[in-house]
């Protein structure tokens, strides 16, 4: 990995999302570009796009600069996904994270920001709610594939079911709440 010294530039650009579009920030010296969420969803990349060009002539950047940025930020994303992969293959065995499998961990961890989401509707409506009910839907649909994967053990189909049953209840808590 190279090493540069973050310069603290940042640069905007677009990306496609969904059926849709988001400006994404970058900034020079760190992994990225992330969604900038203070920008909202735009309806094509093309609006995104000419958003992020503003943007960016509003920070006096050249579309050289921009390009280098968005370059620099790219690379190292790169870098990072790979360190990680070459440290999971390193593994003479599957990759664990509190004694659990990595795959796991991440299913339970998406149950349960689905159940959060579910529950955040419960209390607020929100423009979002038809996004993040898909979601949880997806996470239900995630989780219901990996249980009868032969790899999944009775004690983990256990733990997975239990935050399972907890989601189900929340997302139909949520969209009786969301009327959706």
């Amino acid at each position: 990995m190279t090493t540069v010294s973050p310069s603290g530039k940042l640069a905007f650009t677009a990306r496609v999302w969904g059926d849709g579009a988001v400006v994404c920030r970058a900034e020079e010296g760190r992994p990225g570009p992330v969604i900038d969420q203070e920008f909202g969803y735009f309806e094509t990349w093309t609006r995104a796009n000419a958003f992020a060009n503003e943007l960016n002539e509003g920070l006096d950047l050249a579309p050289a600069e921009v390009h280098q940025i968005l370059s620099d930020s790219s690379l190292r994303t790169d870098d990072l996904l790979t360190a990680a992969v070459t440290a999971i293959e390193a593994c003479d065995k599957p990759a664990l994270i509190a004694g659990k499998p990595l795959r796991i961990q991440f299913l339970l961890a998406e149950l349960d920001l689905a159940t959060t989401f579910c529950r955040m509707l419960q209390n607020k409506p929100s423009p979002h709610a038809e996004r993040m009910i898909r979601n949880a839907r997806n996470a239900v649909f995630d989780a219901m594939h990996y249980v009868f994967r032969p790899e999944c053990s009775n004690q983990d189909a256990e733990i997975i079911g239990h935050r399972l049953g907890r989601l189900l209840s929340s997302l139909e808590k949520a969209a009786v709440s969301n009327l959706l």
